[in-house]
């Protein structure tokens, strides 16, 4: 943009005519101080009346008027209008979070403060300008004029009455400029006076983490459930095909089982994307919604079944697993299961038909998960393909660590007994847990 141009920006700018708007409000709350303050001169002038009196009424004006800047609903206000009406990215204040510092208020008191008294003279500067600019064309045009401002004398003459109109119309060009000068003004202090202090970024930060750590869960919920939905799905699907001719009915139950596995992990799916919706506010649970059940220890054997039921040969060492899930946190039991599930699909994606040993047990202050099974030539069969992570591995490791225990994943043993092994160590106690 050329030099010239960004001169003229002020004269063309729709920002010009926000920040007139936001200084003329301003203007008008100064005014408002003002008939307070010039109301109050009047009374203590007047002899007729109690100077205790007008002293008391004086005090509880006072604080009534100067109280506005100090809450923090008028501070909100002002970033809404900064952000509106100055175009500043102030971050909105969280309406869950700790009420502001008294430093905070202090700034926002000084900001509104800096708004009147800009408003004021802007609001003064219109006044002024647009009678006068109007009184000199009425003058230069010879009309009757209504006199507004005195100071415009008879205009006799054309070049008495172009110096006339070329006043008036320095005097209509200015005021853009002026509000574009009080616009800069405005920015500059508006970070300074209005932007959140270390307190409130630490929380915003802290907040911002939470929602990090809440979409992986959701991430991870989603990975392990839609994945072993659909490795459930495609083995019995396989099955389906292999007996639709020779066994009707191990093709029916094969079908109904890809039914039955589609519809949970439908309703997981739905779970997680209205969490999502939740989340960025932009649609919230249905108030009759129930939500799908959590899925802990106590529900591996049926997890074992749908597995057995898809082809898979599994052998469980649990020994009671509602006994197991009732001695555990919630949060640790929940992340458990998940931990068996994932590794369960792996084997059976990477291994199918291979025999898989899932145990689960309390040792001695811990919950330890183990699932291995045989491996396929030397391939790391639950863990993915040689020379790449996968992202079940990676979430089983989150998952674990996030509970404040450890995962290992890797082969165990030599030659024909090598196993693919994922072993899990929560604390038995809860540490780490959000239960």
């Amino acid at each position: 943009m050329s030099r010239p141009s960004r001169a003229a920006t002020p004269l063309r700018s729709v920002a010009t005519l926000l920040v007139g708007i936001y200084l003329v409000l301003g203007g008008v709350v100064a005014g408002a101080y003002g008939v307070l303050v010039a109301g109050f001169v009047q009374m203590f002038a007047d002899q007729a009346l109690l100077r205790p009196a007008v002293v008391v009424l004086a005090v509880v004006a006072a604080a009534v008027a100067l109280t506005p800047p100090f809450l923090g609903a008028v501070r909100t206000l002002q970033i809404v209008a900064a952000r509106t009406f100055l175009g500043v990215d102030l971050p909105a204040p969280d309406a869950g979070g700790p009420p502001p510092s008294a430093a905070t208020r202090w700034r926002a008191a000084a900001w509104y403060g800096l708004h009147l008294t800009l408003g004021a003279a802007g609001t003064v500067a219109l006044l002024f300008a647009v009678p006068m600019a109007t009184q000199l064309v009425l003058a230069a045009a010879g009309g009757e004029r209504v006199t507004v401002v005195p100071v415009v004398g008879d205009v006799t003459g054309p070049g008495a009455a172009v110096a006339a109109v070329v006043a008036a119309v320095l005097l209509l060009v200015a005021l853009p400029y002026l509000a574009w000068g009080a616009r800069v003004v405005l920015r500059q202090a508006a970070w300074p006076l209005l932007g959140p202090d270390q307190s409130e970024r630490i929380a915003e930060l802290e907040a911002a983490a939470r929602r990090t750590a809440e979409r992986g869960r959701l991430a991870r919920e989603l990975h392990d459930s839609v994945g072993h939905a659909l490795t459930i799905t495609t083995l019995q699907a396989a099955a389906a095909a292999r007996s639709l001719v020779s066994d009707p009915e191990s093709a029916r139950r094969s079908l109904e089982a890809i039914e039955e596995t589609g519809r949970a992990a439908m309703a997981d799916l739905d779970h997680v994307l209205g969490l999502l919706r939740e989340q960025d506010g932009s649609q919230a649970r249905p108030g009759g919604a129930p939500e799908p059940p959590v899925r802990t220890l106590a529900d591996v054997p049926h997890l074992v079944d749908d597995a057995r039921r898809a082809g898979g040969d599994v052998l469980l060492h649990v020994r009671d697993a509602r006994e197991l899930d009732a001695a555990v946190p919630r949060a640790t039991s929940r992340e458990a299961y998940r931990v068996v599930q994932e590794a369960l699909t792996n084997a059976l994606r990477h291994a199918p038909g291979r025999p898989v040993t899932a145990r689960a047990a309390l040792a001695p202050g811990a919950l330890e998960v183990e699932v291995s099974n045989p491996l396929d030539g030397g391939r790391p069969s639950s863990g993915g393909a040689p020379g790449r992570t996968g992202r079940g591995l990676a979430g089983m490791t989150e998952r674990v660590r996030l509970l404040g225990g450890e995962l290992e994943a890797g082969p165990s043993g030599d030659g024909t007994g090598a196993r693919w092994v994922v072993r899990a160590r929560f604390p038995a106690d809860g540490a780490g847990s959000d239960a």
